[in-house]
């Protein structure tokens, strides 16, 4: 009888222990060992977000990115790293922040989680590269609760403030550009797509929020936009991301409102 008592309790010990904090290399990134931080084990409703994670980045800019349960129970653990388009190669710089411990373990020698468990919310620093390295994606799994907790992946991706090269949007057949680039009034959008697909395109704020959508002519004529948010409002002044997506590819430009 105590030795199936100590097997249970290893069992149970071991359970438990991959939603600890000092669980650590499992963030789903490339080359890890999948997302044990979350996925290989648990279940239920629960949801754990990531907000901060530019739609796209400037060179070496450093941005607050802050994970946080939606619904349900605490966080227990969450492991992330940010990778070079779909490699293994790091992508700038995770420093710790509330709440939060980097880590290097295995095949992720710049990752970061929870520094304790149970926590409803956290946040970390991540700088971009200094040189443009393409797109990267800022990958992260968790869990809540104890081992039943229910489990949450994320991968979000972030491209290079210029967009693509020309060279590259003519390949993809996919172009963007804006008229002015400074405005104060209307706004001139020139696009094109591949033939036969569909497109959208929307107005993000420094932080990532959607703060308008455009509709797209399928006649693919010049569009003459008046900055207005979602409500009929004028946007603020400020520096805000204009993103076409069609086809998996994505082209962002950089649009300034005085």
């Amino acid at each position: 009888m105590n030795r199936l008592h100590l097997a249970t309790g290893l069992i149970l010990a071991a359970a438990i222990a991959v939603a600890e904090p000092g669980y650590t290399g499992y963030s789903g990134a490339p080359g890890t060992g999948g997302t044990c931080a979350g996925s290989c084990h648990g279940s239920g409703t629960g949801t754990i977000q990531v907000v901060g994670f530019p739609v796209a980045y400037e060179l070496g800019q450093s941005y607050v990115i802050s994970v946080f349960k939606q619904s349900g129970s605490s966080i227990s653990n969450f492991n992330a790293s940010v990778r070079v388009g779909t490699g293994s190669t790091n992508a700038g710089t995770i420093t710790a922040g509330y709440q939060t411990a980097t880590y290097n373990a295995g095949s992720e020698s710049n990752g970061v989680h929870l520094s304790s468990s149970n926590r409803d919310s956290c946040t970390f620093s991540w700088q971009a590269p200094d040189t443009a390295v393409g797109d990267v994606k800022l990958y992260m799994a968790g869990i809540q609760g104890g081992k039943n907790g229910p489990n949450t992946t994320v991968i979000l991706t972030s491209s290079p403030m210029t967009g693509v090269s020309e060279e590259t949007q003519r390949h993809l057949g996919l172009a963007l550009r804006l008229e002015p680039t400074v405005a104060s009034g209307l706004v001139g959008i020139q696009f094109s797509l591949p033939a036969g697909s569909r497109a959208s395109l929307r107005v993000v704020d420094r932080g990532g929020r959607l703060v308008a959508r455009i509709g797209v002519p399928k006649s693919g004529q010049p569009i003459d936009w008046r900055p207005l948010d979602r409500e009929g409002r004028r946007l603020a002044a400020g520096t805000y991301l204009v993103v076409l997506q069609s086809s998996g590819e994505r082209l962002v430009r950089k649009l300034v409102l005085k």
